[in-house]
C-alpha cells in the first residue's frame, strides 16, 4: 500500500515537470500578442510647427496651409510653406512650392521657386534655387543644382553651392559666374568702383 502511494506521489511529481516543462511559467518565454502598427497617413490644414535642437534652440519654423504624411516613406510634404532657418542664430526665411520633412535623416527639402532671404547689415542676400537641403545635424544648406545669389549691387551664379550656417560662410562649385562691385549698395552705376569681376 505504501509502496504504490510512494509510485503514484512519484509520478505525480514527474508529471507536474513535464506539464512546467511543456507550458513554462517565465514570463519572457511567453509569446506575447503583436501591437498594431501606429503609423498612418494624414493631412492637415493650417499647419505650422517649431523645431528645437538638442540644446532648445530653434532651428526652424515652417507653416502651409496643408501638410501630407505618407507613413510607408516616413516623409511630411507641406504645400506652399513659408520657413524660417535658425531664427536666433543664421536666421534665414523665405518660401518655396513644397518642403519634404524626412523623419529619418533629419532633413529638410526645400522644392520649387525657392527664395531664400538673409537681412545683412551690408543689405539683403537672396538665394533663390529649384531645390535646396537644409541639413539640421550638419548645419549646412545645400544646393545641388544651379543657384543663384543677390547681394546690393552683385550677383553670382552656380551650378552647386553650400552654405555653412555656423559662421555664414557660401562655397560655390560648378561653372561659377557672376558681377561684384564691392561697395555698391543697390543696382545702377557706380563711378567709383566701375564694372565687377566675372568668374568663370
Amino acid at each position: 500500500m505504501r509502496r504504490s502511494l510512494f509510485l503514484a506521489a512519484c509520478l505525480a511529481l514527474v508529471l507536474v515537470f513535464v506539464v512546467r516543462w511543456q507550458f513554462p511559467d517565465d514570463r519572457s518565454a511567453r509569446i506575447l500578442p503583436s501591437l498594431p502598427d501606429t503609423r498612418f497617413d494624414y493631412t492637415l490644414t493650417d499647419f505650422s510647427a517649431l523645431f528645437r535642437d538638442a540644446e532648445g534652440a530653434v532651428e526652424l519654423l515652417i507653416s502651409g496651409p496643408r501638410l501630407e504624411h505618407d507613413s510607408a516613406a516616413r516623409v511630411a510634404t507641406v504645400f506652399e510653406p513659408a520657413f524660417h532657418i535658425e531664427p536666433e542664430g543664421a536666421d534665414w526665411q523665405g518660401r518655396a512650392d513644397r518642403a519634404l520633412l524626412l523623419r529619418e535623416a533629419e532633413e529638410t527639402v526645400l522644392e520649387g521657386n525657392v527664395v531664400l532671404i538673409h537681412h545683412a547689415a551690408a543689405g539683403e542676400v537672396r538665394i533663390t534655387a529649384d531645390r535646396l537641403h537644409h541639413h539640421a545635424r550638419a548645419r549646412t544648406i545645400e544646393s545641388a543644382s544651379p543657384v543663384e545669389v543677390q547681394h546690393p549691387g552683385s550677383f553670382v551664379q552656380a551650378g552647386r553651392a553650400l552654405l555653412r550656417l555656423d559662421d555664414d560662410i557660401l562655397e560655390f562649385s560648378d561653372h561659377v559666374q557672376g558681377e561684384l562691385h564691392p561697395g555698391r549698395s543697390g543696382p545702377g552705376p557706380d563711378p567709383g568702383h566701375g564694372r565687377g569681376h566675372r568668374q568663370r
